[in-house]
């Protein structure tokens, strides 16, 4: 249930549901089944549907507020819990260009996480520019993109 809720949570936000679909690299059906699954289990109605719009019922607008402290205190808690384990783990921060969905980088990060499971992968969507300052402020590790702009000596990171 908690990756429906992130999907949920990535459709309101973005409101969008092929916006969502394309940062969690799945089809826009695939996460449309997803948020129905989370309604049905729910018992509620989260999201009004028009024919390429949403709106969110007053339950979903309780839900999503709720559900992103719940989601935060989740992801404190699995942190802390691996800290005080001993575990070391690790983080790789990746910006691709949104509405980016190769299946050759959905494999590469697949293949990635079975070779390497303690290192846990979060991928950022944005455009060129947002991707460069992530990149430029930490915020991602690495940016993959076609961006052709040539950057002057003082603006490569190595």
């Amino acid at each position: 249930m908690l990756k429906q809720i992130r999907y949920f949570q990535s459709v309101v936000r973005l409101g969008s549901f092929t916006a969502a679909a394309e940062e969690h690299f799945i089809s826009q059906s695939a996460i449309s089944q997803q948020i129905k699954a989370l309604e049905t289990e729910l018992g509620v109605e989260l999201l009004q549907r028009k024919k390429r719009s949403f709106t969110l019922t007053k339950a979903g607008e309780f839900f999503y507020k709720r559900s992103l402290v719940l989601v935060a205190d989740y992801d404190a808690i699995f942190r802390e819990l691996h800290h005080l384990s001993g575990g070391s783990e690790q983080h790789l921060k990746i910006g691709v260009l949104r509405g980016y969905s190769g299946n050759k980088f959905r494999a590469a990060v697949a293949d990635f996480s079975a070779e390497f499971p303690d290192v846990s992968v979060d991928i950022t969507t944005g455009n060129h520019e947002e991707l460069y300052n992530d990149l430029r402020s930490g915020k991602i590790d690495i940016a993959l993109n076609d961006q052709r702009r040539a950057f002057s000596d003082e603006n490569i990171l190595i």
